[in-house]
């Protein structure tokens, strides 16, 4: 299982790289084409936010591999003890994968709905159950990562780092000594 995500990991990091290049060349490409040409791609600026959207929603799962959501940890102030800080790191992880099966399941009620309309995008008629799919895909992904990464709490007392999955490079925060100085 873990190597079939490392693998994943690479595809998905390619494939945001990617989408963010396309789009951009996208975007310059409709600038160029209404500022100098006096016409307009009807279809770029749709296509332009499909794409964002994918590029969103797939980006939560990246941020979770390499722990940089945004959370809140006052709590870990008031309990000092580090098995204190793994208990309520569980349950975080615990409420967090109960909301993405959540959003799951209701994702794939939504492509459901769309589907039995045959909901289709305004400029490009492409139908609308591919843009929609983002949210349930990614929650999926999310879900399997907060699986393993659960499982890797309970069984191997392992914590989540920012190191990644591969740890092929380590993003260290706390080391930014002026941010620290001028938040003082």
């Amino acid at each position: 299982m873990r190597k079939l995500l490392e693998k994943y990991n690479d595809i998905e990091e390619k494939i945001l790289i990617a989408s963010l290049a396309f789009n951009v060349l996208l975007v310059f490409f409709q600038i160029v084409m209404r500022s100098i040409f006096n016409a307009s791609i009807s279809w770029s600026e749709e296509l332009s936010r499909y794409i964002f959207i994918w590029q969103i929603w797939m980006g939560v799962s990246i941020a979770f591999r390499y722990d940089q959501h945004i959370k809140v940890d006052l709590i870990y102030n008031v309990f000092k003890s580090e098995k204190a800080h793994r208990v309520i790191r569980l349950i975080v992880d615990l409420i967090w994968l109960a909301f993405n099966l959540f959003l799951v399941v209701e994702g794939f009620k939504l492509l459901q709905s769309m589907n039995a309309r045959n909901a289709l995008s305004s400029g490009m008629r492409i139908p609308l159950i591919h843009v929609y799919a983002a949210l349930a895909v990614s929650s999926l992904i999310l879900s399997i990562r907060l699986l393993i990464n659960i499982y890797d709490q309970i069984f191997y007392k392992k914590e989540k780092t920012n190191e990644g999955l591969k740890g092929d490079y380590k993003l260290n925060l706390d080391d930014n000594k002026d941010i620290k100085e001028s938040a003082k």
